[in-house]
């Protein structure tokens, strides 16, 4: 491949024949683990399931090999065009004036062998075959050429933004995916062991720390696996920041776009051009937030839904870090002065909400209690103890989740951005870019209309698509989006009498129509 940017059609690298390889390693995995686990000597399921394993990954080898030969690409003056296919042909194609974001990435073994993925996209609201195009196999030099030529920014770096500090590792454990992970290797282990037919009494170590955890004491029995497990999580989580933050580097290119880079053994680097940037998301899960931490995302047309968790690695702007790092990465980020965030105000939204909330709580406790106490007349007055001993339990953390869930509901405007905060266990803040904004979307349940409340969900052409204000009292609601995009709402406002002498004739209020729910400007 010569040049990545030529308009002929070319290619992917020969070398990726070599990682259609890889396929074969699960089965021989999976054979050298069943060796290990049966002392040499598998039954004859275990033999059936390894070589049904083993074909499989074949048939799927030949299929990702004759697929990588029959796909070829070309990058004309207009649009990037992708061809695959043996048997079903597919064409797709891309316009360059489409081309939101132009990503990079390598794998371990990618890395190994000099090749990038170049994942050119469209955006999200576009049809799913012009979306995204996947160019898995060019060689280094080209994908650099390829991204310069799709979207230029500029060759020298004005300002570092952020770079990775050793403190922020601090912040890993306060994760939950690293529970999460332990938790799924434990379950594909019992799983295999299932499929292999092998009882786990069968297997040594697991033999041996049941004996010994049936030895200790009853709290020690239940205290040490818990232990572990947090102490598993804890490190998982740990190398999982590390492998996936090695090295990372926010930067202000001369033009004004982001680049991010990062990865120890998967590499991504990341171009944002400013003028697709809608906003940001700040999480602060429970855990980040007893320790004064926070996550930062983009917001961005190029960025789909997929890409709005704020767990999402594509559009994280910033690992897990301190409030204060946060709060100056993500001012620098909307380009505007440090400390922008500092003088945040919201609006809290009446107390009916907060009600709303105790009902949900008490409801989701009673809805869990009912089987219990059925039960427990029926069948046993066990159940009836274990249910008021719960209760006890339920009651409380239900409505201190209620009450937190009000406290965390917000909305208003900062400076030339939308902002709207929600959440319980992971608060969330999104400021969005005024300018940004398509239309508003006005919601309303029959509880809703009785409390007087209303969700209005604000639509950009980014992210989620539509980002909600929760729970406001409906002329709030439309004050702010009437001050927020002035003129949008015109057509749904209507004149409101006069309150005195002074009252100004062109004050307006939401015009009430179907019932009481005002209508979708949308």
């Amino acid at each position: 491949m010569t040049d990545a940017t030529a308009a002929h059609w070319q290619r992917l690298h020969p070398r990726m024949l070599a990682i259609c390889l890889t396929w074969l390693v699960p089965p021989l995995c999976s054979t050298l683990l069943t060796l290990l686990i049966t002392g040499g000597t598998p039954d004859l399921a275990a033999v059936i399931t390894l070589g049904s394993i083993g074909v499989t990954f074949l048939v799927v080898s030949g299929v990702f090999a004759l697929r990588l030969l029959t796909t070829s690409f070309r990058v004309t003056d207009d649009r990037v065009e992708l061809r695959t296919g043996a048997l079903l042909r597919r064409h797709r194609a891309v316009p360059r004036d489409r081309v939101r974001s132009v990503d990079i990435t390598a794998g371990p073994l990618h890395r190994a062998l000099g090749l990038r993925t170049v994942r050119v996209s469209a955006g999200a609201h576009v049809f799913a075959d012009t979306r995204e195009l996947s160019l898995d196999g060019v060689s280094r030099d080209a994908a650099e050429r390829l991204r310069h030529h799709l979207a230029p920014d500029g060759t020298a770096a004005d300002t570092t933004l952020a770079v990775l500090r050793p403190r922020w590792l601090w912040y890993a454990p306060l994760t939950v995916w690293g529970l999460a992970w332990v938790g799924f290797a434990a379950g594909g282990f019992a799983r295999l062991l299932d499929s292999l037919r092998v009882n786990p009494a069968d297997v040594g170590f697991l033999r041996a720390a049941w004996s010994a955890l049936t030895a200790l004491p009853l709290w020690a029995a239940i205290t040490l696996p818990v232990l572990v497990v947090i102490l598993l999580g804890a490190l998982t989580s740990l190398v999982t920041f590390v492998e996936t933050w090695w090295d990372y580097r926010l930067e202000q290119v001369d033009d004004g776009a982001l680049r991010l880079r990062r990865g120890m053994f998967n590499t991504r680097s990341l171009w944002l051009e400013r003028r697709r940037l809608r906003g940001i998301q700040i999480a602060e899960p429970q855990p980040l937030r007893l320790a004064r931490g926070a996550r930062l995302n983009a917001i961005a047309t190029g960025l789909g839904k997929a890409d709005d968790r704020s767990t999402s690695t594509k559009s994280a702007l910033l690992p897990p870090a301190s409030w204060r790092e946060t709060e100056r990465v993500a001012a620098a980020v909307l380009g505007e002065a440090p400390g922008f965030l500092t003088g945040l105000r919201l609006s809290r939204p009446p107390r009916a909400a907060l009600r709303r909330r105790i009902t949900w709580a008490l409801a989701a406790v009673v809805l869990a209690e009912t089987p219990l106490l059925v039960l427990g007349a029926l069948l046993t007055d066990v159940l009836l103890h274990i249910a008021w001993t719960s209760a006890l339990v339920l009651v409380p953390a239900a409505l201190a989740a209620a009450v937190d869930a009000y406290r965390n509901l917000g909305s208003g405007l900062h400076g030339r951005y939308l902002v709207t905060r929600y959440g319980t266990y992971a608060r969330r803040t999104v400021l969005l870019d005024r300018s940004g904004i398509l239309a508003y979307s006005v919601n309303q349940s029959a509880f809703q209309r009785r409390a007087g409340l209303a969700t209005v969900v604000v639509m950009v052409a980014a992210g989620r698509g539509g980002y909600k204000i929760r729970d406001v009292a409906l002329a709030d609601a439309l004050a702010l989006a009437h001050e927020a995009t002035p003129g949008m709402l015109d057509a749904f406002l209507e004149p409101a009498p006069a309150q005195g002498p002074d009252a100004p004739a062109e004050a307006r209020v939401p015009r009430r129509t179907d019932r009481g729910r005002s209508p979708d400007p949308a």
